[in-house]
């Protein structure tokens, strides 16, 4: 197997990236991540600036989360976006106001036979997608990969990959208010006998649009009721499935190295200095050279056990793992 070529550029010198990018097809759509409120740690609005000013009509896009938080909304993300900086071009939420519009890709995999990602995402022919390489609880470490496949999945398709059980509502938060009886699209929920809300498990599609309405966080997302190993794999099933039929394009920013996710609402401590931009064609080779380049100068970061997801994304056909460094 041939080696891919990564290409490692200083923070400072982001200007040659521009002779690196290909000739995208057009609507391109960049893949990128706001940051959470409080976090600090996620890629600055100013070098992504730097990257959409060398591509002609770039549309950024993102989509919602399961948990509480601003970004849980599009008029909520869009609004956290902007108080972040990024304000240079046109957002596109690809699932919708509430994280329930999603569209339906016939995948192959260990895990899935079907993903679940924002409907927004079929106008767009090309992709690149600009990821902050860190650590991750889960997944070992959150790169291209995650991006791709997390980043781009409906809230559907974010919780099959973190669960492999139906949701839940948690009677001692529910106040009866009937919001999630009421836009469920399957009539899944109703109210028991002390109006509180129930979910009929074989009813429901987990598309989780309770968890967007419901003001008490009462409905509970059962985070570790899967492994390390399978979310990883499942995280790269769904990556496969978001570069499907789409020219795609990766950069990586290995700088504000942390432990844990930038979905984390507080400041957290850098635990290694950083290491530079990579970008490549194969997000599979450009998150192992990450990898390895933070492992290199901390080698701790070892215990962020991150194989399955390399190692799964790679026996999907997406990459090779296999790459040579270049210096730019």
């Amino acid at each position: 197997m041939s080696k891919s070529k990564v290409y490692f550029v200083k923070l400072n010198e982001l200007n040659k990236i521009k002779d690196l990018l290909p000739s995208f097809d057009k609507p391109l759509g960049v893949k990128v991540h706001f940051g959470e409120r409080g976090n600090i740690s996620f890629v600055p609005a100013v070098y992504i600036k730097q990257i959409v000013e060398m591509i002609n009509e770039p549309t950024l896009i993102e989509t919602s989360v399961l948990y509480k938080s601003a970004r849980r909304t599009a008029i909520g993300h869009k609004e956290l976006a902007i108080e972040h900086g990024f304000d240079f071009a046109p957002v596109d939420f690809l699932d919708g106001e509430f994280g329930d519009d999603f569209m339906q890709v016939d995948i192959k995999g260990k895990h899935f036979q079907k993903a679940y990602l924002g409907k927004g995402l079929e106008k767009y022919k090309s992709l690149l997608v600009i990821s902050h390489f860190k650590g991750h609880e889960m997944c070992g470490f959150g790169g291209a990969l995650k991006n791709l496949g997390m980043g781009l999945a409906s809230r559907r398709g974010k919780l099959a990959q973190h669960s492999s059980i139906k949701h839940e509502a948690n009677k001692t938060k529910c106040v009866g208010c009937g919001l999630c009886v009421n836009d469920c699209p399957v009539n899944a929920i109703f109210f028991d006998s002390e109006n509180k809300a129930e979910i009929n498990k074989d009813i429901c599609i987990s598309c989780s649009k309770c968890i967007s309405v419901c003001p008490q966080e009462a409905i509970r997302i059962p985070w570790k009721s899967i492994g390390r190993e399978e979310l990883q794999e499942r995280v790269a099933e769904y990556a496969s499935a978001g570069a499907q039929d789409r020219n795609c394009f990766f950069i990586n920013f290995v700088i504000n190295i942390v432990h844990n996710c930038d979905c984390n609402n507080e400041p957290m401590e850098k635990i290694t200095a950083d290491v530079g931009v990579l970008v490549s064609d194969n997000p599979v080779a450009i998150d192992q050279a990450s990898y390895d380049l933070v492992l290199k100068q901390f080698p701790d970061f070892i215990n962020h056990e991150s194989e399955y997801q390399l190692k799964h994304t790679e026996e999907l056909g997406l990459g090779s793992r296999q790459y040579e460094l270049i210096n730019i």
